[in-house]
């Protein structure tokens, strides 16, 4: 079953890369976004069971891990109080007070909230909400982030469950691939990105959904 979001391949409306390097891409994930694992140390927290947190995170699928993001992310673009509302709803964690300054962003004027979600679809992986100015207007930015997870399974659930086809801006700068794919259909000048450390033999992913701000 295809996921109920549906990319036009023409919309006749000019889509550009708004950055213009992946590594100035790279430094806005960090400023205001949440490229969670690639900006800041990330230690999946060790449950007191037989298996531990980072275990279950590298058994996590693709599409698993899509569907986490399409829940939390896709569905509520641009929307920080949504997401912020279904997060607590669904009983996530709250971040440890001694990972936030590795986690949220640098910008001290962006507004971030993290959580660490241990049960569910796609499930533990860090959710980070954060908003902030990207050019004189206020941005969403929901991300959610697995260390161990395989990135190619990403990328081809993400074309799979939401048609996203081909990203729009693929470049590798600074040991990272960022990959773009521009969603104006889903919600006006917004874009999901994806982030990993592949070329420096890193696994791992974080997902991104970026929309104009609504609350």
């Amino acid at each position: 079953m295809v996921w109920p979001f549906s990319k036009k391949k023409s919309s006749g409306l000019p889509q550009e890369f708004p950055f213009k390097s992946g590594e100035a891409f790279h430094k806005y994930q960090c400023k205001f976004g949440q490229a969670i694992y690639l900006c800041g140390a990330l230690l999946l927290p060790v449950l007191a069971t037989a298996q531990t947190a980072s275990e279950r995170a590298a058994e996590v699928s693709g599409e698993d891990f899509v569907r986490a993001f399409l829940g939390n992310c896709a569905q509520n673009a641009g929307n920080f109080n949504i997401v912020i509302s279904a997060a607590e709803a669904f009983g996530f964690a709250d971040l440890p007070d001694e990972m936030k300054p590795l986690l949220a962003p640098q910008d001290p004027h962006a507004e971030f909230v993290g959580y660490y979600a241990q049960s569910g679809d796609g499930a533990p992986y860090f959710l980070g909400v954060a908003k902030g100015d990207l050019d004189g207007r206020s941005f969403t930015n929901c991300s959610i982030a697995n260390p161990y997870i395989e990135t190619a399974q990403v990328v081809s659930a993400l074309q799979d469950l939401a048609d996203t086809g081909a990203p729009d801006h693929d470049e590798t700068a600074m040991g990272q691939r960022y990959r773009v794919w521009f969603v104006n259909e889903w919600s006006q000048d917004a874009f999901i990105s994806l982030t990993d450390a592949e070329p420096m033999g890193y696994g791992g992913a974080t997902l991104t959904m970026s929309a104009p701000s609504i609350n």
